[in-house]
């Protein structure tokens, strides 16, 4: 039977880790310092994974149920969801390194490197950081 918002309330810690199964590879883990966290148990390529949603109750039972759902869609297309994960981190991180301010940064330092003359320099510096707003 699927987890119900009482039996996750009334779940105590215990001296071990412990599992209450929900549905579908859905488990709630509950740690032995009273930490409960959203696991789903799934296999990719006959190889079985974990990926973690959160814990309790930061992530609700319903919000854990759809995350599931949304794993289980990327599978159903022949995804592996921890290794989606990972890709959207990596391209959210490089979106947030790649602003104009550090590709003008980037660029005067070049040409630094590449011994610009100084006149260059300075005007490259005036107009591509007025434009960046450094």
């Amino acid at each position: 039977m699927p987890l119900s918002h009482f039996e996750i309330q009334s779940a105590k810690s215990a001296a071990k880790p412990y599992k209450l199964a929900d549905s579908g590879g859905l488990f709630l883990l509950i740690q032995p310092n009273c930490s409960k966290l959203w696991r789903l148990k799934y296999r990719h390529h006959g190889v079985e994974r974990s990926l973690s949603f959160g814990a309790y109750p930061a992530v609700s039972l319903a919000d854990a149920r759809a995350k599931r759902d949304d794993a289980k869609k990327l599978m159903s297309e022949g995804l592996d969801p921890a290794v989606r994960r990972k890709l959207d981190r990596i391209a959210e991180e490089t979106a947030a390194r790649n602003t104009f301010g550090l590709i003008v940064a980037e660029f005067l330092s070049n040409q630094e490197a590449n011994r610009a003359s100084p006149a260059t320099l300075a005007k490259n510096r005036w107009l591509l950081e007025d434009l960046a707003g450094c």
